[in-house]
């Protein structure tokens, strides 16, 4: 069984160091010689004739796994012909917001989702979203006050999730991929907007939200006793997790 396991490990990966997934029949072959290599090892009464066809058998498995997964959340990504477009979506805040000078970002669950035209469109299930102050206008645009386990309704434009390819710089699509994003984009202001940017309720009751609202309540209690200490984003990290008010230099 430990040969196995091993052979799991090193499947996975073998996965990571390849430039692109296998294909469906090479997955399907994979778990077919693995069925085959299992089989062979338990016909086989020594136990040191066992051992290569487990690690054998778990190499295969990992490998064909992983490739599944990879394939399964890499398949929900925005669909090309609707990036750079508008569409209005209806969900819920589903992390902390961090706030800049500029506006704030957040990760969205989506609902509901319908296109300018009226087409329901498909859309990854959630999307990392920035909502700017619109500082062309007269009078400069308010950021909602968006909190955790909000139900909102937007119109926003999407794009396809991708990164600056630097060497030894942090993977943004790769993070993205990780935490299930799918999509980024920005919210449109209300004059560009098909329907109003507006708050639905308050709260929607779910575990993932109660968590979420719960850290920003703590947040926001920890930043207000220390106001303007340069160590408060990191005591807001040791206790919430949240890294982004720490400076970078």
């Amino acid at each position: 069984m430990r040969s196995a396991i091993i052979g799991f490990a090193a499947g996975i990966g073998w996965l990571q160091i390849q430039a692109s997934l296998p294909a469906p029949s090479l997955i399907c072959f994979l778990f077919a010689a693995a069925l085959l290599a299992a089989l062979s090892a338990r016909a086989l009464k020594r136990p040191a004739l066992k051992i290569p066809f487990l690690f054998a058998c778990g190499a295969m498995l990992g490998f064909a796994w992983a490739a599944l997964f990879a394939q399964h959340y890499l398949a929900r990504e925005l669909p090309k012909e609707l990036e750079g477009q508008d569409v209005t979506v209806i969900g819920t805040i589903d992390s902390l917001p961090y706030r800049f000078e500029r506006g704030v970002r957040f990760n969205f669950a989506v609902e509901q989702a319908t296109a300018r035209d009226g087409v329901v469109p498909v859309l990854p299930s959630r999307l990392a979203l920035s909502w700017y102050s619109d500082f062309r206008a007269e009078d400069m645009q308010a950021v909602g006050d968006v909190q955790p386990g909000e139900r909102w309704q937007f119109t926003v434009r999407l794009r396809r999730p991708h990164g600056n390819a630097n060497p030894y710089g942090f993977d943004y699509e790769a993070w993205l991929l990780e935490q299930n994003l799918r999509a980024t984009g920005t919210v449109r202001s209300d004059e560009n907007a098909i329907l109003k940017n507006r708050r639905l309720d308050e709260f929607v009751v779910s575990f993932s939200n109660i968590v979420e609202r719960c850290r920003s309540r703590l947040r926001d209690r920890i930043f207000a006793a220390l106001p303007d200490k340069e160590y408060a984003g990191v005591i807001v990290a040791l206790v919430v997790g949240d890294q982004r008010e720490i400076s970078q230099w």
